[in-house]
């Protein structure tokens, strides 16, 4: 498998990864569906979870996919992709996001933290409450971004290991 980031995009988008397999796109499609739970369907048990390894929809040439999980996680990985046939295999294109609630929470916290910032270091002059606000905005911040950067690659990491098992799709 040949991996190439960033084929097509900027040099610094690090929510993109691009992959050229040597797979019939209907082969890889068909597997990927295998192992695509579609939203909505709610397994009875704990086994029939380790079955899916993706939540999410496979249509003709695009897919939007996120890692199956047990329990809610607002910091999982969306995978957007689009999947094109090539006279060797196929090319697939992933963009990686998060929930947009969770875009929103983010923004709405750290704003609500400057502001609370500002207000104790210009307006009711308080050098210690207004370190402090800055701090715990900042270390909210910080984890969020480090807690959606894990849960990106864990992603990333599944991807790899489908898309290296050979023997899955030659069979």
């Amino acid at each position: 498998m040949k991996k190439l980031q960033n084929f097509h995009s900027h040099n610094w988008n690090l929510n993109q990864r691009t992959y050229v397999l040597p797979f019939e796109k209907s082969r890889l499609l068909t597997y990927l569906k295998q192992l695509t739970k579609p939203y909505g369907d709610k397994p009875k048990r704990k086994k029939d979870y380790e079955r899916y390894r993706f939540t999410g929809k496979i249509e003709k040439n695009k897919f939007r996919l996120s890692r199956t999980v047990l329990e809610p996680n607002n910091f999982l990985s969306i995978a957007e992709g689009t999947i094109e046939s090539t006279s060797k295999g196929c090319f697939i294109q992933i963009k990686y996001k998060t929930f947009k609630f969770t875009r929103i929470l983010i923004w709405f916290w750290g704003v609500l933290g400057l502001c609370m910032t500002l207000y104790f270091s210009f307006y009711k002059i308080n050098v210690l409450y207004g370190i402090l606000a800055g701090i715990f905005t900042l270390a909210h911040t910080t984890v969020c971004i480090l807690s959606i950067q894990r849960q990106k690659k864990i992603l990333e990491d599944i991807f790899d290991e489908v898309f290296n098992s050979y023997n899955e799709f030659l069979n």
